[in-house]
């Protein structure tokens, strides 16, 4: 028997066991499947054709590529009722299928963040944020230096604040805080050593001791802890997705034909109308779906969770540390519209408190939560709130009751026996704004109530113009006011503000101005029950911000002033720049100064002396890409890398250093001889064309080196060769 009739029959014989729901008398064609490049694919597949009709398994049509609607897993289906065309070469023996867009695979468009697996190298040395400030008042003088200390390495980052004070009464110290924290991003964990926070939903306390902590919001940024929602539709000839939400494009991406899947992180917090836009190759655009979403921020996602536990001594003040507790809380989402916590409190002498909440989505029309809890020696307390925001209208409203609740806080905290907040907004549209605020505090021993209403309009170039009304409800007093601002382009604006009080009736002018430079002034003149006289200056500079201040009220002259910036120390050197408030970078271009730096595109500085900038205004734990240009380079220097990516931790810094590759080049100016322009000149190393006036630009030169001009002169070239900056002078004989 020949090969191939054994091949034959071996085929038809696992065939025929594997399918045998072909019917009898028909022939099963085998064939191999047309791939999207045009080859055929390894595996073939098995058909048979039936009343005209194509037939296979429901798992064949898979492997050909075809989306299979509920209830037809485990069947035999024909191409008319997957509504695809089926394609038979019987020559070659292959197939291939024209798949209508609905039965296509579904396209993952959505480009999810990564969480951040690792953060640069930790920077070593010391930065040192100060703030200096000075103030002269009734022939009286007192200076105040308040620093904040931070440094960093693998084992996480230490910072501690303080401040220095001199007044007439003589030189006083007081410290801040001191801590220690290192990030776990791959568990997202924080540990926290020193002056911590316990942050539980009954309110935060401040704690000598240790802190860990679960914190995703923190330490994963690229991905919202709050559920997203899922959009989609089917495109049904390929082209652009676009993403609507209130009416603005968030999201835009090209897409094949066939069903897509995009998400909406993106979306408008609140309520939103959102819209998914098909625009194919000739422009036609149709709205493939529409829905109305809420999204939540304070709900975390379907499993999960956050927490945190803290432990150590209540801290009274900057020096004293008192009663001993743990403070612990846990919350995790359930489901897209449901997450539920709870919390635990206790102290040395055997006090505790424990909690329960929850915060649920009811649909589309806000957040509703709530919260009960009871303490050890019988307190209860209970707090519930709703929020609703919208394009155009927003609500919030809250309410807690304690009754001799016991929770951890300082000796001098004020007990709130009720609480009730409610806030409202109306906003048609970009201009106009209303919004009224109601609040009632009650701590057993005095109670505060107001009620207030505002409204503010944008009059585009007639100004913008405001109101407000304040009701002291238990007192009675009523305040009015209203403000009207006119702008002159974007450095000028002119303002006069009125208020009718008890006793504090007053009329306010008020012009600011600011420069091209960076700096801005501003005068102020108030006439009525208190009046005064104010004019201040401010300057942003890239080593910090300066304000100054003459302030005259009540007959006496004031005048203030402070500057803030920050100065980073390691063994390089030094490098001065503005406060920095989160994280930060030094880039070094080691020995070039007056290079311009970049950070994402925006310009951020210049290096110093010893080639080096520092940089205070770089994200925490977000791809962060630091920028030189080839051509702002000084003549002669070469970099490997003009670009390079980093990522900042938390509160840390980071070192990006550009080395410097050559810096050898040098110009000259060949005197002596008559050298036309665009004559060659050549040495050992190179050759180079003879510009006007004798100029000659050389990449590798070297002191003593021969240079020969064709056919014209010689030159020698100095020993030692002069700076990177001057151009030296050769006597071509």
């Amino acid at each position: 028997m020949r090969r191939g009739s054994v091949l034959g029959l071996a085929l038809a014989l696992s065939i025929g066991s594997a399918h045998a729901a072909i019917p009898d008398g028909v022939e099963p064609v085998l064939a191999a499947p047309i791939l999207a490049n045009g080859q055929p694919a390894k595996d073939p597949v098995v058909l048979w054709q039936q009343n005209g009709a194509w037939v296979a398994e429901a798992t064949t049509w898979q492997q050909l590529g075809v989306t299979l609607r509920p209830g037809e897993e485990g069947q035999d289906l024909t191409d008319q009722a997957l509504g695809v065309t089926v394609a038979y070469n019987p020559q070659n023996a292959t197939v291939q299928l024209t798949i209508p867009a609905d039965r296509k695979p579904a396209q993952q468009l959505t480009r999810r963040g990564t969480p951040v697996s690792q953060v640069s190298p930790a920077i070593g040395g010391v930065l040192v944020n100060y703030n200096l400030a000075t103030q002269i008042a009734g022939g009286q003088q007192a200076t105040s230096l308040a620093l904040d200390a931070r440094t960093g390495g693998r084992w996480g980052v230490v910072s501690t604040t303080g401040q220095l004070n001199q007044s007439p009464n003589g030189f006083g110290m007081r410290r801040g805080m001191t801590a220690w924290q290192k990030d776990d991003l791959q568990r997202q964990r924080t540990w926290q050593a020193g002056d911590v926070y316990a942050t539980p939903r009954i309110g935060p306390v401040a704690l000598g001791g240790i802190r860990l902590a679960k914190d995703p919001a923190a330490l994963d940024p690229l991905t919202p802890t709050w559920p997203v929602p899922t959009l989609g539709g089917i495109a049904l000839d390929p082209g652009q997705v676009k993403v609507l939400s209130n009416q603005a494009e968030i999201t835009r991406q090209d897409v094949k034909a066939g069903p897509f899947t995009v998400d909406s992180r993106n979306v408008a917090l609140g309520a939103s109308q959102t819209a998914v836009v098909v625009r194919d190759a000739y422009g036609r655009q149709t709205a493939v779906s529409t829905a109305r979403l809420y999204v939540a921020p304070t709900l975390l996602r379907p499993g999960l969770s956050a927490w945190e536990i803290a432990a150590g001594q209540v801290r009274e003040d900057e020096n004293r540390y008192g009663t001993a507790g743990v403070s612990a809380s846990w919350a995790k989402g359930v489901n897209d519209r449901w997450t539920i916590r709870a919390g635990g409190q206790v102290d040395e002498n055997g006090k505790g408190n424990v909690t329960v909440g929850s915060t649920w989505a009811p649909g589309t029309w806000g957040v509703l939560d709530g919260e009960v809890g009871r303490s050890s020696d019988g307190g209860t307390r209970w707090a519930a709130a709703y929020d609703y925001r919208g394009p155009t209208f927003g609500l919030r409203l809250e309410h807690e009751e304690n009754d001799g609740f016991w929770r951890l806080q300082i000796e001098t905290a004020l007990p709130i026996a009720s609480r009730t907040q409610a806030s409202v907004s109306y906003r048609p549209d970009r201009r106009f704004t209303l919004r009224g605020i109601y609040s009632a505090i009650d701590t057993g021993r005095s109670s505060l109530a107001f009620a207030s209403l505002g409204v503010s309009a944008n009059l585009g170039t007639a100004g913008q113009v405001s109101a407000n009304v304040l009701k002291d409800l238990n007192g009675g007093d009523l305040q009015v006011s209203a403000t009207y601002t006119y702008r002159f382009g974007s450095k000028a604006s002119v303002g006069v503000r009125a208020r009718q009080a008890p006793g504090q009736d007053a009329l306010t002018t008020r012009a600011t101005y600011r420069t091209e430079g960076g700096l801005r002034v501003a005068a102020e003149h108030t006439e009525g029950d208190q009046g005064s006289t104010q004019a201040t200056a401010d300057a942003m500079t890239r080593y910090g911000d300066a304000r100054i201040m003459l302030d005259r009220y009540d007959g006496q002259t004031q005048v203030a002033a402070n500057f803030s910036g920050a100065v980073f120390l390691d063994h390089r050197g030094v490098a001065f720049g503005r406060p920095a408030y989160a994280s930060f970078a030094v880039v070094d271009v080691p020995g070039q100064a007056g290079v311009p730096v970049r950070v994402n595109g925006a310009p951020v500085g210049q290096t110093n002396k010893q080639g080096r900038v520092l940089v205070t205004d770089v994200p925490s734990l977000l791809p962060t890409t630091v920028s030189l240009k080839d051509k702002e380079l000084p003549v002669g220097v070469e970099i490997g890398e003009t670009e390079k990516q980093s990522v900042a931790p938390r509160q840390g810094g980071v070192r990006v250093t550009f080395p410097v590759l050559t810096q050898n080049a040098r110009a000259f100016t060949l005197t002596g001889a008559s050298i036309a322009p665009g004559t060659l000149a050549s040495t050992p190393n190179e050759q180079a064309m003879v510009g006007y006036d004798g100029a000659l630009y050389l990449e590798h030169p070297e002191p003593g080196m021969a240079v020969e001009v064709s056919d014209v002169c010689k030159a020698v070239l100095p020993s030692p060769l002069l700076g990177v900056d001057e151009v030296a002078k050769l006597r071509c004989n």
